[in-house]
């Protein structure tokens, strides 16, 4: 079996998520005998020996054009290869740009997107909310999408020195909390923090990750008159690293949305509590499968999230046993998407 990873995508998906999947892939890949993989793209880093070999995009389409029934997976990616050479859409966010674009780039976003399900022999659906994105939005390729077995097994190593390091540059060594928040919540989360502060009276920060520079810009506006302004930090999310994740006390996030799950899992394989609030005015389903990966909250309810802060802060084994909890949480839900997946990837592929 020779398995062609393209590790790169057109659509807005942090590399460090890219990267993860790859080596999730890797992980389960390296059980069946006989495989050879290839990654297309950035190189990993990775604490594991990884017996794959890279390859050049240019590299890669000459090997393909020599072997005998090659698959290819991708996360939004083109490979100029034959159209019987089997590939497969492992998407990982919506068509969108989390950048302001004209409406023939939305457009011509959503046709790609469209055009890879269509192409694939198949497109994977690898969590209950892709699920649900892509049987909503592409009905029409109902048959082509299969719920698939990919979970976030294997989370780089951090130690003490590098979590250290991270907090250091982040936040000049204070402890703090992780927001994914889009910035109509950023006055609420403000007050919130405010809250806590008051009460708190240390050096604990908030640091906010953004989709794009223009919502980082206008962040930096809006807070130009906030007391506890020296304890908030704002990011974008293009700058997102690993250990970023790995030093934080906890995280807040704006719901569950399709291209958030991936990081979820990876803050929740590091024991890191999630307060994840229900968005106002959304029609959003919330998957009962999901509940249970972390504590859930509303900014309708005013102190509910700094009163979460308070816990968290002066409580460490209750912040402890919540993220072991959503441990075990999510153990359970990788168990039952394994039982009832209809595609295990790479697995279900060992014969080609």
């Amino acid at each position: 079996m020779h398995l062609f990873i393209l590790n790169s995508s057109q659509f807005d998906v942090p590399q460090l998520i890219l990267n993860q999947k790859v080596l999730d892939i890797i992980e389960l890949g390296q059980s069946i005998p006989g495989i050879h993989i290839y990654v297309v793209g950035s190189p990993l880093q990775s604490a594991k020996e990884l017996t794959i070999q890279y390859k050049t995009a240019l590299e890669a389409k000459k090997l393909i054009g020599e072997l005998s029934q090659p698959i290819i997976f991708h996360f939004g990616a083109t490979l100029n290869v034959d159209a019987s050479i089997a590939q497969y859409f492992i998407p990982l966010s919506p068509a969108t740009s989390s950048s302001p674009i004209s409406f023939f780039k939305k457009w011509a976003l959503q046709n790609a997107y469209k055009k890879f399900i269509q192409k694939s022999k198949a497109t994977y659906a690898i969590n209950d909310w892709a699920s649900d994105f892509l049987v909503k939005y592409y009905k029409k390729y109902n048959t082509k999408i299969k719920t698939a077995y990919l979970p976030t097994s294997t989370v780089a190593h951090i130690d003490w020195v590098e979590l250290a390091a991270a907090k250091n540059k982040l936040t000049e060594g204070a402890h703090y909390f992780l927001a994914f928040q889009p910035l109509e919540n950023f006055v609420d989360m403000l007050k919130e923090f405010s809250v806590f502060k008051k009460w708190q009276q240390t050096n604990m920060a908030l640091v906010f990750i953004f989709e794009n520079e223009l919502a980082v810009w206008q962040a930096n506006k809006l807070i130009s008159g906030y007391t506890f302004k020296d304890s908030v930090i704002i990011k974008s999310i293009k700058d997102l690293e690993m250990s970023w994740i790995a030093a934080t006390y906890a995280i807040t996030f704006n719901g569950t949305y399709f291209d958030k799950a991936i990081l979820m899992e990876m803050a929740i394989q590091y024991n890191i509590p999630l307060l994840i609030n229900t968005p106002m005015g959304q029609q959003q389903p919330i998957v009962s499968a999901w509940t249970g990966a972390g504590e859930w909250f509303s900014f309708a309810q005013k102190g509910a999230l700094s009163n979460h802060f308070k816990l968290y802060y002066k409580d460490e084994q209750y912040r402890q046993t919540r993220a072991q909890q959503a441990k075990e949480w999510l153990h359970h839900l990788y168990a039952q998407t394994k039982q009832l997946a209809s595609v295990l990837v790479p697995l279900s592929h060992k014969s080609a």
